[in-house]
């Protein structure tokens, strides 16, 4: 595809749909359609507003074989997107699916193989791989000398049933934390699992399972797991190496460069003296569109994924947390 010249189609019109739409038309793209579930839904109006010229399909299979769509953008609810998996995959046009593109690794699996021949230009929207900061890290340990690693994630879990409802506590790693476990993998490479502890914690008769515990990698370097509701930990990715250096991705829109210390004296307030991390560096993702979302549309669009995530990689992921889950041993103090 010449990025300029494509004419897509979208299903979704949140708030996910909108940046890509943005970061499409940015590079030339046109967004000719869109379906949401109805016309008089304040997301359509919303859509329409930004793109007065898109026009609404109320059948979203029918972007399949609409001849003014080139490519689809995929990116409803983490429900349904996993619903419309089959159809993204046996589509015979170039389509982003957004993350989950399924929650379970037998699903998942049984669709690959069903759609084996037909998954040439289709990407999963897995954009924290685009990151340029991402690419720097990823540069810094192919170089060697990684000591240990590690990856924290919090769910908030008010916001988390507020957003997607209670039933998402029981998939928020397929569908949230898969966001940070899907940057470790593509950083690390394949993980196994070394021990895992489950620990769950009831919320509004629903229960969310936190799952602490240690990862490897195929060269054997640990790689520390932590995924807890409401951590007050800072979330994100943290790679100790041999130089004494420590890079940490903290949120991942933010890589920072720590080695040795800065030592703080004990003052009027405070009669302890203090080491703190030292700042070598610090780089900030740009925001000016969602992070990852311009350079991952460039990719789509142009057919060269480069980090990209394919179907067949997300079925790494899902093979990951579901032995995450399996081995873990319930712990109860």
């Amino acid at each position: 595809m010449h990025r300029g010249n494509i004419r897509l189609g979208i299903i979704g019109a949140g708030s996910v749909a909108l940046d890509h739409a943005a970061v499409a038309e940015a590079l030339g793209a046109k967004v000719v359609a869109a379906s949401t579930r109805k016309m008089q839904s304040p997301r359509w109006t919303t859509f329409q507003a930004a793109y007065p010229d898109c026009e609404f399909e109320p059948d979203p299979a029918a972007m399949g074989t609409r001849s003014d769509v080139d490519a689809i953008i995929l990116c409803l609810s983490w429900k349904d997107q996993a619903e419309w998996l089959d159809w993204g995959l046996s589509v015979q046009k170039p389509v982003l699916i957004e993350k989950p593109i399924a929650l379970d690794e037998a699903i998942l699996g049984a669709a690959l193989a069903r759609h084996s021949d037909n998954l040439a230009g289709k990407l999963v929207g897995y954009n924290r791989r685009y990151y340029k900061i991402v690419a720097r890290l990823s540069e810094r340990l192919a170089r060697g000398g990684l000591r240990a690693a590690e990856i924290t994630i919090s769910e908030e879990i008010s916001g988390l049933v507020r957003r997607h409802g209670k039933e998402a506590l029981a998939f928020s790693m397929e569908h949230s934390g898969c966001h940070l476990i899907d940057v470790a993998a593509h950083l690390f490479g394949d993980l196994s699992v070394v021990h895992m502890t489950r620990y769950p914690e009831e919320y509004d008769g629903v229960f969310f399972n936190g799952y602490n515990g240690l990862l490897e990698t195929k060269a054997g370097i640990p790689v520390a797991f932590f995924n807890n509701a409401n951590d007050p930990s800072r979330v994100g990715i943290r790679c100790k190496f041999d130089d004494g250096t420590q890079w940490c991705l903290t949120p991942t829109e933010i890589l920072t460069v720590y080695q040795g210390y800065d030592i703080v004296e004990r003052r009027a307030d405070c009669q302890v003296r203090q080491y703190s991390p030292h700042v070598m560096e610090r780089l900030i993702e740009d925001a000016r569109y969602r992070p990852g979302f311009m350079a991952q549309m460039r990719a789509f669009l142009t057919g060269e994924i480069g980090p990209g995530c394919t179907p067949t990689m997300a079925m790494g992921l899902l093979k990951l947390v579901g032995a995450i889950k399996r081995q873990a041993k319930d712990v109860r103090v």
